[in-house]
């Protein structure tokens, strides 16, 4: 038997699966429970029978009863198999806690307590220990150092991130996961001030066995969770984080991603708290992008998000109406929403005309669009809401933006009618929350770029078209794979290649590169260079000597015989100065290819996501304009299209000195061949094609570098 992540079950009788059981009990247990509500185990136990409707049963050699509740000695003791077990006993205790609930047929175990593997040798070993308790008998396990989890669709308040005392809210939409217990808390109970319809909170805490991914895999099939908010430290499991995003993405769910660790002191921080693997942000930030995941840098931002996203608006353009009673507020809001790639559409004139039938004379206001209805109409309800109406009815909106003052009365009870009576999104500004807008749950922002970025996310949640491979059923090409192979072997024990091996690489994958012959003598190179339309350069290929420029090691521009011969009697002699240790395998004759200009391409080996290809500008510009695209193969032509048109603000495939269609192709093609050499031959580590050479339709690799690790 084995549940939805491959592992198996301990062999009960159940055909849940065990982390199904973990999330999603019927019968829970809870070790180390307490009386006294002040102290972790007390607090825990109070939550968890104030919510559950099925049995709570405390175990702890202490006492009898527990909060009025008849307590066993051990887990061993227990009449039943249970669902879920709550453990908050010592450290030093856990791991043969763990053990019992494994032979006693538990699902699944929240591991609250600290002091494992953020907290020295003596945590680790305590880790390992649980660990190796999950390896051996499939019991799947939350933590530990977490906070537990609160699950309101099955009333299973397993936590101790809200006081027994508060009370709960009717379960919502929106599931956070958070790695850390504490500020997944502060989120918690920020997200309900502010509106957003929680019914799930996991915390994961050290992940000894259950990790962010693997909760979202199971959240995201849940059929009452819509929106997915993710607090994270570290992903563990990159190809099941990605299996989640593509399952979200195919039921429209949509993933919002605050992602901590990004600066190097905060990297440091994050292995000291959850002992995590930090992985580059960039590449990150890439594959969310790849996988449609919303990455945000606030926690304002993430709830922004969650709050436009929860009542499941979608829209079929980027046209949003703004209605306010101040111009000031209109220009701000108008100004937002073009930076967000939104558009301001001019209210038709028949619309016009029936508005300001309903406006006061004289009316000094704008019915264009931003709508100023100026103060004039404030004073008027039923005006007002006639005219929002009007703006939210209009041909040319699809989304709705109105500024109110957070005041009760009619001009709130307005809104509060219209959200409820269209299927538009509606961000509203206001000057504060107002528990009758959190109520009805109107995504209400108090900055007017707030509420246009949340508009925004809808636009491009609605609009976006994702490519997606599944990495599962992807084939290489294994004629391919024996003949890049062979070419590594020849060259075996060297953890770089020659220029002129990596081009032969490139070539093997379809990657247009330079015409050229590896020579000997200067004869040859004569020989060489005249069979050659133009210019030539001359490279000593030398497995010493992966860098050429400071070894000068390299002539560039040389035209006719003479100017060969010299250029390589002295470029040997430099080379034979500078790096007199150096053995040489040859002399490389190459074309110089013309460029309109250059960009650069390669594979880069992410420590958590593994083979990434990336493709920036070219030459020197590549450290003056570091900005690139990074696509996670396997990945689709048209991907790599859409990747190479958002670089620059899209100014690279642009206008007239942008690359042609034919040009974006050919790169685009580059970046797919790169992907499957990444994939096909695993232990390539490392690939930087720097110039790809630009020009009248052509683009040609013009030097390489390929360095080879261990195959995995």
């Amino acid at each position: 038997m084995s549940d939805t992540t491959g592992k198996a079950t301990s062999g009960h009788q159940s055909t849940r699966s065990a982390i199904d059981r973990l999330l999603s009990p019927q019968s829970i247990v809870m070790i180390g429970a307490s009386n006294k509500v002040a102290n972790i185990g007390g607090h825990v136990f109070a939550n968890l029978v104030r919510a559950f409707d099925g049995p709570v049963t405390p175990v702890t050699p202490r006492d009898e009863a527990v909060q009025g509740v008849a307590a066993y000695k051990s887990v061993l003791d227990l009449p039943d198999p249970v669902d879920l077990a709550v453990v908050a006993v010592p450290a030093r205790h856990v791991p043969g806690a763990l053990q019992e609930c494994a032979d006693r047929g538990v699902g699944g175990a929240a591991v609250i307590t600290a002091g494992f593997a953020e907290a020295g040798e003596e945590g680790i070993a305590l880790q390992n220990q649980m660990t190796d308790v999950v390896a051996r008998t499939g019991l799947r396990v939350i933590g530990p150092n977490c906070m537990g989890f609160m699950n309101l669709w099955g009333g299973v308040m397993a936590n101790f991130a809200l006081p027994p005392t508060v009370p709960l809210p009717p379960p919502g939409p929106v599931a956070l996961v958070s790695q850390s217990g504490g500020f997944g808390s502060y989120i918690t109970t920020k997200a309900m001030l502010a509106g957003l319809k929680l019914g799930w909170f996991v915390s994961t805490g050290n992940e000894s066995d259950v990790n962010i991914a693997a909760v979202l895999r199971y959240l995201v099939d849940r059929d009452e969770t819509k929106v997915l908010m993710v607090f994270a430290e570290t992903l563990r499991d990159p190809d099941v984080f990605i299996d989640a995003a593509c399952r979200a993405a195919e039921l429209d769910k949509p993933i919002v991603l605050l992602k901590a660790g990004r600066s190097d002191a905060a990297a440091k921080a994050a292995m000291s708290h959850t002992a995590s693997i930090v992985g580059s942000a960039d590449v990150l930030d890439a594959v969310c992008r790849q996988y449609g995941v919303f990455v945000v840098s606030t926690m304002e931002e993430m709830l922004d998000l969650g709050t436009i996203f929860q009542d499941g608006r979608r829209v079929t353009s980027r046209g949003v109406g703004i209605m306010t009673s101040s111009g000031g507020a209109g220009v701000l809001l108008a100004d937002a929403a073009s930076a967000q790639g939104l558009e301001v559409p001019e209210i038709p004139t028949d619309e016009q005309e029936a508005m300001m039938a309903l406006m006061p004379e004289p009316f000094y206001g704008s019915l264009t669009n931003p709508v100023d209805t100026t103060a004039q109409v404030v004073a008027m309800p039923e005006s007002f809401a006639k005219v929002l109406h009007a703006v939210g009815e209009s041909r040319v909106v699809d989304m709705v933006a109105p500024v109110i003052w957070a005041v009760p009365g009619p001009q709130t009870d307005s809104v509060i009618e219209f959200y409820q009576g269209t299927d538009k999104p509606v961000a509203l500004t206001s000057t504060a929350w107002l528990d009758e807008l959190q109520v009805v749950g109107i995504p209400t922002y108090t900055d007017p770029h707030r509420a246009m970025h949340a508009l925004g996310a809808v636009a491009d949640l609605s609009l976006r078209t994702l490519e997606i491979v599944d990495r599962s059923a992807w084939q290489p090409n294994q004629e391919r794979v024996t003949k890049a192979r062979e070419l590594l072997n020849r060259h075996a024990g060297h953890r770089s290649l020659l220029e002129s091996t990596s081009k032969e690489l490139l070539a093997l994958y379809g990657i247009p590169v330079t015409q050229e012959v590896l020579v000997e003598s200067p004869d040859e190179a004569v020989g060489a260079a005249e069979k050659i339309d133009g210019p030539v350069a001359l490279k000593v290929m030398s497995y010493d000597l992966p860098h050429k420029t400071e070894y000068g090691a390299i002539r560039l521009g040389l035209r006719g015989a003479d100017a060969v011969r010299t250029g390589f009697e002295e470029m040997l002699a430099e080379v034979a100065t500078k790096a007199p240790d150096a053995a040489r395998q040859g002399v490389l004759v190459q074309q110089m290819v013309p460029a309109r200009f250059e960009l650069t391409a390669g594979i880069h080996d992410d420590p958590v996501f593994g083979p990434t290809v990336v493709l920036g500008l070219g030459g020197i510009l590549i450290e003056i304009l570091s900005e690139t695209a990074m696509l996670r193969p396997p990945f689709t032509f048209q991907t790599a299209q859409q990747a190479l048109a958002g670089l620059l603000g899209g100014r690279l495939v642009e206008g007239g000195r942008g690359l042609s269609d034919t040009e974006q192709q050919a790169v685009a093609a580059i970046m797919v061949a790169l992907g499957e050499l990444a994939l096909e031959v695993p232990e390539v580590t490392e690939v930087d094609v720097n110039p790809i050479r630009v020009a009248d339709g052509a683009v040609c690799a013009a030097d390489a570098l390929v360095v080879v690790g261990q195959q995995s």
